[in-house]
């Protein structure tokens, strides 16, 4: 028995250290490394403009392809973010020079030139990314280039939403707490959130053009980022604080060169000299227009290739370069101790005195979310009959009701698409943050003053019918035990293959779910404001898509008493033929928290927009405008633990699928293609399924 205990760890050693050496890292752990070694530097290389060809101004392939070439042959170790940060953090021991190689510009050149040396090497890199580029636009990566860059070890990393200069930073401040909160949130905490669900994780920033300050930093932590990056040169050390990080911004030959000199600086010189030398050997690399790019690589960048030119290809030699320090030419002068002199800094520095945030881990709740659920009659809906948290009288309690769509850790994100490992991430937190989550009976029996319920409740309603929710949320809500109500339009059900079954609902209304009707066809606002409010045709749209709606759902699936707009509309009309129908509750898709006051025919609803992260904060966020921040570090705590819990949520997020055939489906005449709601703007172009022909809801803020 103790020597099973000693072979435990060992072999857990070895689990450890061998992917990390497949990447070329020379690794020790930690309990064994030399002083020495934990006394290592690292060198952040930043490479911010690529040159498609001689002449522009940014690194040309042949430069980079130099740079890159050196670091071989030294035996400089290019090591991974991840090596980086457990490195930095103490978990790791590195041995020998290592570098960190980023990115900072994720622009059409970062794929066509860094990115065809980078394979050839085998390098690890990062890319910082802005995230609200991730589309098909001329000069920007989208999801797939990046998904390529990935495939070649890139990490993704953050560079903020809209690049913003020091001077907007400094009028956030001089503005007021919530101005400073709202750019910080929307560069740092909505950036973190966008790279996530596209690429799995975000857990790098680099400071747009190096400015920082004190509130930058703690939000920093606050959205769960490990590591941020400024523009001071020098090396970096376990001591250097980890939000504040230096690195060498290489614009030339000189810059990479003190990077890369891990002697006195007095070496500086020689080491340019060395770097020189290897570029005289390469090659010049070709980038022919006419290459075909890469499986998954967009047209827009036809540039880029394999590096086909370098191997048997005869090239005339590069010529001479004239050494700034002597002025003569490189291949003549043997020796020089001259340093380099340091270049010009005109980016904004960080402040030098700014320490690491001290965040107390955000409180826990250790009560189950949902209490005990039961049917009063056969076939009725599910209502609690014991809550985890003590009920209040009825004026006291506020309703976070929660609306979602579809879900997928492999499609595209959406404004409707959410990743299936943050709705985990978002279940796990309403746990932690000590809510209740209610039933559509208990919730509607508290509105109509017939019950009690605790002091901050969510209700979970999921739109539409996607098949997703059977085969993502279902799931996961099951796991953790919360009752939620589907929405469904009729005609969508067993639509066309992307829909539920009948089946697949009636086993989620044996686990808890409840059904509610979200219309016939899933009508758009612009179709009811086309018709005149007595026409016949309004009274049959009414019909067809209120009363007989609402009977099919009861006839299928039992009791059917609640109903939502479809993109949120609603008129006069619409509310009346709903209390004829004996529905007594509807929804519509302004935010706001519910309370007694609510009109049952008109409750709110957050829409969480698989896109916007702000908008599952607001709803949770029971306590206004100073729970901002809790909410947010809470949210970010609670990954980790949603992971541990349920792990298949996590499984394959950001991994772009392949398109699927579409099977054959009869559409109903009343939903032309021409009404399809255009893409939201965050929405990638991935290969998906066409689904042209199915309504894809639409939603307005519609005043109360």
């Amino acid at each position: 028995m103790k020597w099973f205990h000693s072979w435990i760890p060992a072999v857990c050693l070895l689990a450890v250290i061998s992917p990390l050496r497949a990447q070329d890292a020379v690794v020790n752990p930690p309990e064994q490394a030399p002083a020495a070694e934990q006394a290592a530097q690292v060198a952040v290389l930043g490479y911010e403009h690529f040159a498609a060809a001689e002449g522009m101004p940014g690194i040309t392939s042949t430069t980079f392809l130099a740079q890159m070439s050196y670091l071989k042959e030294q035996g400089i170790t290019p090591v991974s973010l991840q090596q980086f940060i457990d490195w930095h953090q103490g978990r790791l021991a590195l041995s020998g020079n290592c570098v960190l190689i980023t990115l900072e510009e994720a622009d059409a050149e970062a794929y066509s030139v860094a990115l065809p040396v980078l394979k050839q090497f085998g390098f690890p890199f990062v890319v910082f990314a802005d995230a609200r580029n991730f589309k098909e636009t001329s000069g920007f990566l989208s999801v797939q280039h990046i998904q390529e860059m990935r495939r070649a070890g890139a990490t993704v990393g953050s560079r903020g939403m809209m690049r913003p200069q020091a001077c907007d930073w400094v009028h956030a401040d001089e503005s007021g707490p919530e101005a400073a909160a709202k750019l910080a949130e929307r560069e740092m905490g909505v950036s973190s959130q966008r790279i996530t669900s596209h690429f799995g994780a975000c857990s790098a920033f680099s400071y747009p053009r190096g400015y920082a300050n004190a509130n930058m930093v703690e939000n920093l932590a606050i959205y769960g980022y490990n590591v941020a990056f400024g523009r001071r040169a020098g090396k970096v050390s376990r001591g250097t604080p980890f939000y504040l990080l230096n690195r060498y911004m290489i614009s030339e030959m000189g810059d990479f060169a003190r990077a890369v000199n891990f002697g006195a600086p007095e070496e500086d010189a020689a080491v340019l000299q060395k770097v020189r030398d290897v570029a005289a050997r390469q090659q010049p690399v070709g980038l022919p227009s006419n290459v075909k790019s890469p499986e998954g690589a967009s047209a827009a960048f036809p540039a880029f290739t394999e590096n086909t030119a370098v191997g048997d290809a005869v090239q005339p030699p590069m010529p001479p370069v004239v050494d700034v320090l002597v002025g003569d030419f490189a291949e003549t002068a043997t020796d020089t101790s001259a340093p380099i002199p340091n270049p010009v800094e005109v980016e904004e520095e960080p402040v030098a005195d700014l320490q690491n945030p001290r965040l107390a881990p955000r409180p826990v709740s250790d009560v189950p979310a949902a209490g005990t659920l039961v049917q009063r009659t056969l076939g009725g809906d599910w209502v609690t009959r014991e809550f985890p948290h003590p009920v209040v009288p009825r004026e006291q309690t506020r309703v976070a009701v929660l609306c979602y769509h579809d879900f997928s850790n492999t499609r595209p994100v959406t404004e409707m698409c959410l990743r299936t490992a943050e709705f985990c991430q978002q279940m796990q937190y309403i746990k932690d943050a000590g809510l209740t989550v209610i039933t559509m009976q208990d919730f509607r029996e508290w509105l109509l003053g017939e019950r009690c319920l605790p002091e901050r409740c969510v209700l979970i309603t999921i739109d539409d019918g996607w098949r997703s929710v059977y085969t993502e949320a279902f799931p996961v809500l099951k796991a953790y035990g919360y009752p939620f109500t589907l929405y469904l339009y009729t005609d969508f059900i067993s639509g066309k293959g992307l829909s539920m079954t009948p089946e697949m609902i009636r086993e989620m209304i044996a686990c808890g779910a409840t059904v509610g009707c979200h219309s016939a066809t899933h009508l758009y606002p612009s179709k009811w404001k086309s018709l005149e409010p007595e026409s016949e045709e309004f009274a049959a749209l009414l019909k067809q898509e209120f009363t007989d709606s609402v009977s099919r759902l009861q006839q299928e699936f039992g009791n059917c008493s609640s109903y939502c707009y479809p993109g949120g509309f609603h008129m006069p009309a619409m509310l009346e033929t709903l209390r004829q129908d004996g529905v007594d509750t509807a929804f519509t898709v302004v935010e706001r928290k519910v309370t007694t006051l609510e009109d049952p025919l008109l409750i709110h609803r957050y829409v969480v927009f698989g896109t916007d992260p702000r908008i599952f904060r607001r709803a949770v966020n029971f306590d206004d405008v100073a729970g901002v921040k809790p909410t947010a570090q809470g949210i970010t705590e609670a990954r980790e633990r949603a992971r541990a819990f349920f792990p298949a949520a996590f499984e394959n997020v950001g991994v772009i699928a392949l398109p699927e055939p579409e099977p054959p489906a009869v559409v109903p005449a009343v939903l032309p293609a021409s009404e399809h709601v255009p893409a939201a703007e965050e929405k990638t172009p991935a290969p998906t399924p066409a689904l042209d022909d199915i309504p894809a809801p639409g939603y307005v803020d519609i005043p109360a």
